[in-house]
């Protein structure tokens, strides 16, 4: 006994008719009669009374059509739940982004997302490092970097910003501003270190060409929060994507220096996820997230739309 046989039985013993019944549900009418007749077998007793003119429920039939219709009923509320769940937003959002973003994105989230979606559990993962998504049940990881290289991920890439060199005024004034990159070898650098070892390689681009720079790091930390509390308080010079210190360069506690070998050297802001299409709660996130990034400052719209390839991170050392 299958739920299309008693989907069958319903049809015609509401209908009274094989005909009638056959065409609401696109079989033909042998068919329809055939399993009636398959489900009276298999239940031992007659459902329906068969005449040339007419045909009527037995005592059988009239009892077991007040249990289907139960069972129907519950079908279509199982149904209903089910077009609700994927209309709205509900359960747990597990995702993670780098500290440079989660300080200006959580607010927000906090504010404007969850009213829209209360019936949303946010579970926030806020770090510099790159999580396991798969391992780590991650719905979706926002992620800053220089590039991503293939692998069984689905990445989109949200919005691109330059990477910019800064110091805060009070530093400069007192160590000078360099004229040019080689000089950084002489000053206190700022960065992520993965390996803690108190030296780095920054690179620069003048016109077409690329090249690296070594430098000392004075100032190691796991975060950028960090980094950017440590270049602000005059402790030496950060290079990072703008989208981290926009805010501080807008308020002049921080100043960009030698753009001019910055120019062309583009990170990206991506959404990454397991699977070819993120849940309905990332891709919520995920849009949320790509409509809130311009305001947040550093964003290049012109370079923000790509279309979604099978990618994973580079760790080049950024804001992951």
């Amino acid at each position: 006994m299958g739920i299309e046989d008693i989907l069958v039985f319903i049809r015609v013993a509401d209908a009274l008719s094989f005909k009638d019944a056959a065409k609401h549900l696109s079989i033909s009418r042998s068919q329809a009669s055939k399993r009636i007749a398959a489900l009276e077998d298999e239940l031992g007793t007659p459902l329906i009374y068969r005449s040339p003119r007419s045909i009527s429920l037995t005592n059988a039939g009239a009892t077991l059509l007040e249990h289907y219709r139960r069972i129907f009923d519950l079908m279509e509320q199982a149904r209903a739940a089910v077009d609700h769940l994927n209309d709205a937003l509900m359960g747990r959002l597990k995702f993670s982004m780098p500290t440079c973003l989660g300080a200006q994105l959580l607010p927000k989230l906090y504010e404007e997302f969850l009213p829209l979606h209360p019936r949303v559990l946010l579970d926030a993962h806020v770090s510099e490092t790159a999580v396991d998504i798969v391992a780590g049940g991650y719905d979706v990881v926002i992620r800053v970097a220089q590039r991503l290289t293939d692998s069984t991920l689905t990445a989109r890439r949200l919005a691109t910003s330059p990477l910019v060199l800064a110091a805060s005024p009070g530093y400069l004034l007192e160590h000078g501003v360099p004229s040019e990159v080689t000089e950084l070898a002489r000053h206190r650098c700022l960065g992520l270190q993965a390996d803690k070892q108190p030296g780095a390689t920054w690179q620069f681009r003048a016109s077409s060409n690329r090249f690296s720079i070594p430098v000392g790091l004075s100032v190691m930390s796991d975060t950028h929060l960090s980094l950017v509390l440590a270049a602000t308080a005059g402790l030496g010079f950060i290079y990072v994507p703008k989208l981290v210190i926009a805010e501080e360069l807008r308020r002049g506690v921080l100043q960009a220096v030698l753009p001019e070998f910055c120019m062309g050297i583009d990170w990206g802001i991506y959404a990454v996820h397991a699977g070819r299409s993120p849940t309905k709660n990332a891709a919520a996130l995920i849009e949320f997230t790509r409509s809130m990034l311009p305001a947040l400052g550093g964003i290049d719209g012109h370079k923000s739309l790509v279309p979604r390839t099978a990618a994973i991170e580079k760790n080049v050392g950024a804001c992951r």
